[in-house]
């Protein structure tokens, strides 16, 4: 009877490690998801401040408002960024990053980050001092 109930008592525990590892590993690889979404979302911003993506009609366009959406399929299939940009006033734009990496609905990460561009005397952005980036929460 000692002996059924010593094995049943180390089955008990085996279980308990083994489903540990998993919630472990499970944890792991979101936060993996999240960091490369985070990524992605942080150089989307950053591309579209080089003098090649930005568009300099955006710079002397008298509207105010979104003035474009890009999306940008990253270098695994699983992965796509958004970036949307807003004028704020003559000189003030918001661009907001949204990046969603994995493709199930039960592994996937979603970052969203923001940066607030301030053209300089050549019309060229620069990104806000007061504002770098902000990572919106979902």
């Amino acid at each position: 009877m000692m002996t059924l109930g010593a094995i049943a008592v180390i089955g008990a525990l085996i279980i308990g490690v083994v489903f540990s590892a998993l919630v472990e590993r499970r944890e792991a690889m979101q936060q993996l998801l999240r960091a490369r979404a985070l990524d992605a979302a942080e150089l989307a911003l950053a591309q579209n401040l080089s003098p090649s993506m930005w568009d300099s009609s955006w710079s002397v366009s008298p509207s105010r408002g979104v003035l474009a959406t890009r999306s940008y399929p990253l270098s695994t299939a699983d992965a796509i960024d958004t970036v949307r940009i807003t004028k704020l006033t003559p000189r003030l734009f918001l661009l907001i990053s949204d990046a969603r990496v994995g493709l199930s609905p039960l592994a996937f990460a979603r970052r969203r980050v923001s940066m607030i561009v301030v053209l300089d005397s050549a019309r060229h952005p620069v990104p806000s001092r007061l504002h770098s980036w902000l990572e919106l929460p979902r």
